[in-house]
């Protein structure tokens, strides 16, 4: 349907752009008319004269009149179907170029709400498949409507987490810089550090080796909370992504002008045709899927729009057979 429409929208905007087209064309032909037109002038001229004169050759200087004008015609009427044509096949791809960029929002709007629906569903299918269950059993003890209602409540923290992220990107993450007050100097490698402890427990319960290496303090300027979201961020995506018995290690340092925060993982890696997508809301890709990890597919959304905010970039690489870096990049004091 939706594909139909761009079609129909790519139609009409050709036509728009044919018509304006036409319409420059036939200015221009006027134009180059009254260009010729002292040509035009100086023949009549030269005509009438020769009549007087010898009045044997006016018909001669008629028909060289007439074929100058006919000349004249054809070579403006020549140009002016030339220069349509053209412009048609011009004013079909630049219409194409044009819609191009609303044709990828639209794509990639279908992608969030088909990813986010999946995600959402997902915890609500196991809430409900989980209390049926219990209903149908009907000897529920003391124990297991314990273990139900922690399991219920595993799966409210994640979607209430998706919202909260949801949230975020919705207001394009502005506490990055604002609210006014909260922008600071921040040391980077303290952060990181602080970071890497909190992530410590989770990194214990996966089996991961999670090593952080801030040797020195790294300034930065920014928002504690955002940037301290955004770190965490881009550990749990690490932690997540890499199997028992990895290693997922934070690097903080300064090169130049810029504080570089590089996380590394021995992880399921990433494929080619997904590194592109990998900072879209609610993308994972195939591999990511099939590891049944968890996420929302929204935390390195989160990172990139906090980074470049501060001011900053992010960058991803990764090897299809395993490994992923991402590095952040931040001006630094």
């Amino acid at each position: 349907m939706r594909t139909d429409r761009f079609r129909s929208a790519r139609r009409r905007l050709t036509l728009l752009y044919l018509a304006t087209i036409v319409a420059i064309v036939t200015v221009l032909s006027a134009a180059l008319y009254e260009f010729h037109a002292r040509d035009v002038k100086g023949l009549e001229r030269q005509r009438e004269r020769g009549e007087r004169e010898d009045p044997g050759a006016a018909e001669e200087s008629r028909a060289r009149f007439a074929e100058y004008l006919e000349h004249l015609g054809n070579s403006i009427l020549i140009a002016d179907v030339i220069t349509i044509a053209a412009g048609g096949i011009l004013s079909y791809l630049l219409a194409a170029r044009t819609l191009q960029p609303i044709k990828e929002a639209v794509e990639a709007e279908q992608r969030f709400f088909a990813n986010a629906a999946h995600d959402l569903r997902t915890p609500l299918a196991v809430m409900r498949s989980e209390a049926e269950v219990a209903l149908r059993s009907g000897t529920l003890d003391d124990h297991e409507a314990r273990q139900l209602i922690a399991s219920s409540l595993e799966e409210i923290r994640r979607m209430s987490v998706m919202v909260e992220q949801m949230l975020d990107l919705a207001k394009g993450d502005a506490p990055a810089r604002a609210p006014a007050g909260a922008d600071r100097v921040i040391d980077l490698s303290r952060l990181t550090t602080e970071a890497g402890g909190r992530m410590a427990q989770r990194a214990g319960e996966l089996g991961i080796r999670l090593v952080v290496e801030a040797p020195a303090p790294v300034a930065v300027r920014g928002n504690v909370a955002a940037l301290e979201r955004a770190t965490c961020n881009i550990l749990e995506n690490a932690l997540s992504y890499t199997p028992r018995g990895g290693c997922v290690t934070a690097t903080v340092r300064q090169e130049g002008s810029d504080a570089i925060l590089a996380v590394a993982d021995t992880g399921i890696g990433i494929l080619p045709e997904d590194l592109p997508h990998i900072t879209e809301p609610f993308f994972r890709g195939d591999k990511a899927r099939s590891a049944h990890t968890g996420g929302a597919g929204l935390g390195l959304t989160i990172v990139k729009t906090t980074v470049e905010q501060l001011g900053g970039s992010f960058r991803a690489e990764s090897r299809a057979e395993g490994g992923t870096t991402i590095i952040l990049r931040l001006p630094a004091l």
